[in-house]
């Protein structure tokens, strides 16, 4: 048989590149005819960067740029002749933060990056706008590329999400200056605004550290400002995506005048999805948590989408879904030990996957 497997990451737990290489695994374990074509996938988070300069055949650039507290540290991106490839969780993601607080954490480090691309000739910056223990707006990055942001004393200083209230007037005259000719495109998987109650600080601030509804509220009061005082730029907090990446993707749009684009289908474009899905018996994904919004832009809903409308089965590994009966054509098979607690489970992510794979092999004809 033919099997096409992209898993997106376990967060917590285990890589896409993981998850993909012990599918690959069992099934040549249990069948060494089988052929097995792996893709880790993602939807422009954890990972994106690493393997769009895969699929392209690209470099990876290592440099020192801002971590998610403002210290310098060895960082890498990704480039092919004159494409870069970037993601914020590089550099200030969630899963590696030293601390969880959005009112401190800066994106500075993703302008580091983004400036240094550009020094190597890029003119083109596709980011991955996915992971980010962020909620500055992309402050930080329009600082590290030039903007000037002012307080009522007419100091400059660095914003963060906790600062962003203090911005008196911005300066982005070297910033333009800096990005000229560079297109710029964001890879996104959500479609929030950038404030409000639907914005980056009242939905995703929670899990980045902002613990309760008083903080968040405080955090989108400060982007609101945030977006007043950026409002010659000329884009509306209410674009579609602004709210990825707290506020990366008003960055991407109003500093970059930059495209956002939905990372997933980025992705499967990338990979030439609908020729390989044609060639393949049965499509394995997988991801962390499978319910109602997997179906809203995430890889997994897409990879399902697709795969369906070319008549092929799926099916989904993942640590846990919710009551939704499973989609037409996809089996669903969660890992996690219901007996265990979730931080056991973790532990053993590796051997829960391993055997869901069997069970699901046991009963699979032709294998």
């Amino acid at each position: 048989m033919r099997f096409l497997v992209m898993s997106d990451s376990f967060k917590g737990s285990m890589t896409a590149k993981t998850v993909c290489e012990i599918v690959r695994d069992r099934i040549l374990l249990r069948d060494p005819g089988s052929t097995v074509t792996l893709f880790p996938a993602f939807d422009g988070g954890e990972g994106s960067a690493e393997y769009l300069t895969a699929i392209y055949g690209g470099k990876t650039v290592r440099v020192q740029a801002a971590n998610a507290t403002g210290r310098r540290v060895g960082s890498t991106f990704g480039m092919k002749d004159d494409t870069a490839f970037l993601a914020i969780a590089d550099t200030s993601g969630l899963p590696g933060a030293k601390i969880r607080n959005p009112f401190v954490t800066t994106t500075r480090g993703l302008g580091d990056q983004i400036a240094e691309a550009i020094d190597r000739g890029a003119k083109r910056v596709v980011i991955g706008l996915g992971g980010s223990s962020t909620n500055d707006g992309g402050a930080g990055a329009a600082t590290a590329l030039g903007a000037i942001f002012r307080d009522e004393n007419g100091d400059p200083f660095l914003p963060t999400g906790g600062t962003l209230g203090k911005i008196a007037s911005v300066d982005v005259t070297e910033l333009k200056k800096r990005i000229a000719g560079v297109r710029f495109t964001g890879l996104c998987d959500v479609t929030n605004p950038l404030t409000g109650e639907t914005g980056c600080s009242f939905v995703y601030a929670k899990q980045k550290g902002a613990r309760t509804r008083k903080k968040r509220a405080e955090l989108d009061e400060y982007m609101t400002h945030y977006a007043s005082v950026t409002s010659f730029l000329g884009v509306s907090p209410d674009t579609p995506g602004a709210g990825a990446a707290g506020g990366l993707g008003y960055f991407v749009r109003a500093f970059l005048d930059g495209e956002l684009v939905s990372g997933a289908d980025f992705f499967l474009n990338a990979i030439d999805f609908d020729r390989r899905v044609s060639d393949a018996d049965v499509v394995v994904c997988g991801e962390g948590k499978f319910d109602a919004t997997s179906s809203m832009g995430k890889i997994c809903g897409k990879i399902i989408s697709r795969a369906r409308a070319a008549g092929k089965p799926v099916v989904v590994f993942c640590g846990a879904k919710d009551s939704a009966p499973s989609p037409d054509g996809t089996t669903v098979c969660t890992i996690n030990d219901p007996a265990l607690p979730l931080e056991e489970n973790f532990v053993r992510s590796r051997e829960n996957l391993s055997r869901a794979v069997d069970l699901w092999l046991n009963g699979l004809s032709g294998v």
